[in-house]
C-alpha cells in the first residue's frame, strides 16, 4: 500500500512475525475484536494490522517448516505456546484460550509421543506457528484486517505532526523513586496520558509512522511495533580477519548464523573444519554433517543409551573447541524422565520479601534485591537440598551418618541468613525506614561491613566433610562447570594414556548415562530442575523490578547466566549420544578449552600441504584446498589444521553490533539507541538490549525521548527482561504474552 492507497482506518505495522510478532498480532485481533465489536456489518475496516517479514508468518527464518526434520527444537513438545490460557493474569474470568498449546494441538492432530520428554523437529513448531497463525487469521472479524508483505523494513519514519490546539506539559521523565532519566538507562515509567512523552507537546507527536520496504512497498502506520527478534551482528575484528585470509588464500570460514541458514553445502567431504563452539548451533552443523549426508547412528550393542556411527563417506572432519574445551551437559530428559517440575524450598517469592523487609513482593515496593549476596545463598541451598538427598538415595554408602545432618544444616544456614541478611542490613542508608527501622544504626553498619555471612553461619565444610567422607562425592559446582580446569594432555591421539580424546570420551559417557538416570538417579542432574525452576523465578522477579539493575548485569548476568546455561541449555540425551559416536568414529576430534586460531602461513608457502598432517576420517590435502588455519589449545599438546573455519558460537544479539538495515538504520537516526546503566561507581555502561520504558515497552530515541506509538518486543528487550530466547511456556502466566498483551492494549488505546 502506497502512501496514495492511504485509507482512514488506523493502521498497525508489526515488524517481524515469528512467535513474538505472533502473539502480538493474537492479541490485537483479540482485544480489536471486542473494542470494535460495534462495527459488524461496516464496509469499511475498523483496523488495519501489516505484518512485514520475509519469512511466511508464525515460522518466521528460526522455525521454518522447509528445513530438515533432524534438527530438533531444545525444548520439549510441552514448553510451547502462542495462545493465552487461564494461568494468565490479564484474561477475563471464564474466558477461553483462542486456541491450543503446541501440545494440545500436537494430541489433536494425532502426536503420540509424550508431551513432556519428547524433542520435536524445528519443523513441526514451525507448523505449530503457520497452523496458529491461521487460526488467528480466520478467528478475525471482518473490521480487522490482516495484510501480509513478504519482504523485510528497511526504514521507519516518523511523519509531520498534526495541528493540534491544546499543549500537555512535559513529563517529568524520573519515573520511580531512585530511577535514572530516559537517557541514562531507560528507566522511566509511561506517561501518564500515552500521547506524552518527556519534553514534548501534544503538537509535536507524530501521529503516524511510514514504513518502507525492500520491495517499494511504503505503509502508513498509527502505530509501530518491533519484534525482529535475532538480527545479524557486525563480525568483531578477529573474525573479520579470519573471514578475508580464508578469501586471500582458497580456505572458507562460516561466520555466527542460524545453522540452518548456514551454507554447510560450500564443506566438501573430507573437509578439515575447525568448529568454535559446542553449544546447541554445534549440535545442530553436527546433524546436517551427519544425518543430512547419509550417515547413520545406531544402537550399540554393548551400553545403553550409547550410539555407533556408520558414516557415509560424505561427511567432514570435525575439530571441536570453545572457550570451556566441553559441550553444555545434555539435559536429563527423556521418556523414562520426562521433564517435571521441581518446588522450591528456600528460593521462594516468601524468602525474597522477608529479605526486603515486605510482607510481600505483589505491592508497588521493590525489593531491590541484590543477586551474590541475598538470593544466590537461597538457590545454593536449594541446589545442596537436591543434591545430597538424591545421593542419599542412589549411594547411601557414601554417607558416614545420617544425611539428615546435612539437611538440618542447609535450614539453618538458611535460617541464619534470612534473618541477618536484611533489607537494613544490604541498605545501611535506609535503616531509618520500613519494618526493622528499630535496629540500632552501629548494628547494621556491622553488618553490612561483614559482607556474605551464609558461609558464616556455620561450619559447612567441616559438616560435609564429615559426613560424605569421598571429596568425589562432593558438590563441586565450579568442577561441574569448569572440569578440564588445571588439566594438561601430553596428546589429542585416541588410545593414548593421558590424551585429550580419551578424557573427552569418559567426559562424554558419564555425562550420557547421567542424563538417562535422571534427577532422581544422578545427584549431578538433579540440580538441572532447581536451576530450571530458580531461573523461571528470576526471570519474573527482574520483570516486575525486583532485583537491583546493577545486580541483574554485573552478576546475574556477569556470571549466573553462563553458569546456569552450562548445566540446563544443553542437548538432548540423544545429540552427546551422537557425538560419543562421531568421536569413536574417528570424524570428531578435540582441540580443548581456551582455543585459539590462527593463520597458517606455512601451508601458504608449501603449495597446499598441511603442517598437520591428514587426521582419521580426512581425505588427503591438495593444493586447491590448503590447510590455511591452526589452533591449539594451552591444556593440550600440538595443534589441529584446516581449510575451514566455523564460528558455531551464539551472537550476542547486541543491538550496538546490529548489521541488518533496519535497526541499524534506527539506530544511526537516533530514532533508537542502546540502554545505558550507571554502576555503583558512577560509570555508564551500554547494555545488548534497546532503551525502554517500562511494560508496554515504548522505544526512547539518543535524546531520551519516548516514542508514544513505537513498541519494542523479543530479544531486543534484554535491557528489561531475562532468558528472552525462551518462548512462552503454557500455564505460567508466560512473561512473553503478557508482553504482547500490553502492547496491544497501548495500541489499541492510541487509535
Amino acid at each position: 500500500m502506497s502512501a496514495a492507497d492511504r485509507t482512514q482506518a488506523p493502521a498497525v505495522a508489526i515488524i517481524g512475525v515469528g512467535p513474538r510478532g505472533l502473539t502480538a498480532l493474537e492479541r490485537l485481533v483479540t482485544l480489536a475484536a471486542k473494542r470494535f465489536d460495534g462495527c459488524e456489518g461496516e464496509t469499511e475496516p475498523a483496523l488495519t494490522i501489516h505484518l512485514i517479514d520475509p519469512y511466511p508468518p508464525g515460522a518466521g527464518i528460526v522455525w521454518r517448516t522447509d528445513q530438515p526434520q533432524s534438527l530438533l527444537m531444545n525444548t520439549t513438545i510441552a514448553e510451547q505456546t502462542v495462545f493465552p490460557d487461564s494461568s494468565c493474569s490479564f484474561l477475563d474470568e471464564g474466558e477461553e484460550p483462542a486456541g491450543p498449546s503446541m501440545g494440545e494441538w500436537y494430541v489433536a492432530a494425532g502426536g503420540t509421543e509424550p508431551l513432556d520428554s519428547t524433542f520435536p523437529s524445528r519443523a513441526l513448531y514451525g507448523r505449530y506457528l503457520r497452523d496458529s497463525y491461521d487460526r488467528i487469521r480466520r478467528s478475525a472479524p471482518a473490521y480487522v484486517e490482516i495484510v501480509e508483505h513478504l519482504t523485510k523494513a528497511e526504514s521507519v519514519i516518523d511523519l509531520p505532526a498534526m495541528d493540534l490546539p491544546d499543549a500537555v506539559p512535559a513529563a517529568s521523565g524520573t519515573g520511580p523513586a531512585g530511577a535514572g532519566s530516559a537517557s541514562e538507562a531507560g528507566d522511566i515509567a509511561d506517561p501518564a496520558d500515552p500521547a506524552a512523552s518527556p519534553g514534548r507537546s501534544r503538537e509535536s507527536i507524530p501521529p503516524e509512522q511510514l514504513v518502507r520496504c525492500q520491495d517499494g512497498t511504503t505503509i502508513i502506520a498509527s502505530a509501530v511495533v518491533l519484534a525482529v527478534g535475532h538480527i545479524p551482528s557486525a563480525q568483531p575484528e578477529e573474525r573479520a580477519r579470519l573471514a578475508a585470509f580464508a578469501e586471500r588464500n582458497g580456505g572458507l570460514y562460516l561466520p555466527q548464523g542460524l545453522p540452518a541458514e548456514t551454507p554447510v553445502a560450500e564443506v566438501a567431504p573430507g573437509d578439515r573444519v575447525i568448529v568454535r563452539g559446542m553449544g546447541l548451533n554445534y549440535f545442530d552443523l553436527q546433524t546436517l554433517f551427519t544425518h543430512e549426508r547419509g550417515g547413520r547412528y545406531v544402537p550399540s550393542s554393548t551400553s545403553k543409551g550409547e550410539l555407533r556411527y556408520e558414516p557415509s563417506g560424505l561427511e567432514p572432519h570435525l575439530a571441536l573447541g570453545s572457550r570451556r574445551g566441553i559441550p553444555y551437559r545434555s539435559k536429563p530428559i527423556c521418556g523414562e524422565h520426562p521433564k517435571a517440575d521441581w518446588p522450591l524450598r528456600y528460593f521462594t517469592r516468601e524468602n525474597i520479601a522477608l529479605l526486603a523487609g515486605l510482607d510481600d513482593l505483589d505491592g508497588d515496593r521493590s525489593a531491590e534485591a541484590r543477586f551474590n549476596d541475598q538470593l544466590w545463598p537461597l538457590i545454593l541451598a536449594d541446589l545442596r537440598l537436591a543434591y545430597y538427598h538424591t545421593l542419599s538415595q542412589v549411594r547411601p554408602e557414601a554417607f558416614a551418618g545420617d544425611p539428615g545432618q546435612l539437611r538440618e544444616a542447609i535450614a539453618e544456614a538458611v535460617s541464619r541468613h534470612l534473618t541477618r541478611r536484611t533489607w537494613q542490613e544490604t541498605h545501611p542508608q535506609a535503616n531509618s525506614v520500613g519494618p526493622r527501622a528499630a535496629a540500632s544504626a552501629t548494628s547494621t553498619e556491622d553488618a553490612a561491613r561483614q559482607g556474605r555471612v551464609t558461609r558464616e553461619a556455620f561450619a559447612w565444610s567441616e559438616i560435609e566433610e564429615a559426613l560424605v567422607p569421598d571429596p568425589a562425592d562432593h558438590m563441586s559446582l565450579h568442577e561441574l562447570l569448569n572440569p578440564l580446569e588445571g588439566e594438561l594432555f601430553v596428546s589429542r591421539d585416541p588410545g593414548e594414556s593421558g590424551s585429550l580424546h580419551e578424557w573427552m570420551l569418559g567426559f562424554l559417557r558419564t555425562d550420557l548415562h547421567a542424563s538417562l538416570a535422571g534427577p532422581t538417579g544422578s545427584p549431578e542432574k538433579a540440580l538441572f530442575p532447581v536451576l530450571w525452576q530458580s531461573r523461571l523465578l528470576l526471570k519474573e522477579l527482574i520483570v516486575a523490578g525486583h532485583i537491583d539493575r546493577v545486580s541483574i548485569d554485573m552478576e546475574i548476568l556477569g556470571w549466573f547466566e553462563g553458569f546456569v546455561s552450562g548445566i540446563c541449555d544443553g542437548p538432548p540425551p540423544q545429540r552427546i549420544a551422537e557425538l560419543l559416536a562421531l568421536a569413536e568414529a574417528g570424524v570428531v576430534t578435540f582441540i580443548g578449552p581456551d582455543m585459539r586460531i590462527e593463520e597458517n602461513p606455512a601451508a601458504i608457502s608449501a603449495g597446499g600441504t598441511s603442517a598437520g598432517g591428514t587426521p582419521a576420517g580426512a581425505t588427503s590435502v591438495t593444493e586447491a584446498n590448503p590447510d590455511i588455519f591452526t589452533v591449539t589449545s594451552a591444556q593440550a599438546a600440538g595443534r589441529i589444521t584446516g581449510n575451514v573455519v566455523i564460528d558455531a558460537a551464539s551472537p550476542t544479539n547486541s543491538v550496538s553490533r546490529a548489521a541488518d538495515v533496519l535497526l541499524h538504520g534506527m539506530l544511526e537516526r537516533g530514532q533508537l539507541t542502546a540502554a545505558r546503566l550507571t554502576l555503583d561507581d558512577g560509570r555508564e555502561k551500554f547494555l545488548n538490549g534497546l532503551a525502554l520504558t517500562p511494560r508496554p515497552y515504548r522505544t526512547i530515541d539518543v535524546e531520551g525521548q519516548v516514542h508514544p506509538r513505537r513498541f519494542a518486543l523479543s530479544i531486543q528487550l534484554s535491557s528489561r527482561q531475562w532468558g528472552l530466547a525462551i518462548a512462552a511456556n503454557p500455564g505460567v502466566n508466560a512473561a512473553t504474552l503478557n508482553d504482547s498483551h500490553a502492547a496491544a492494549e497501548a495500541i489499541l488505546d492510541l487509535l
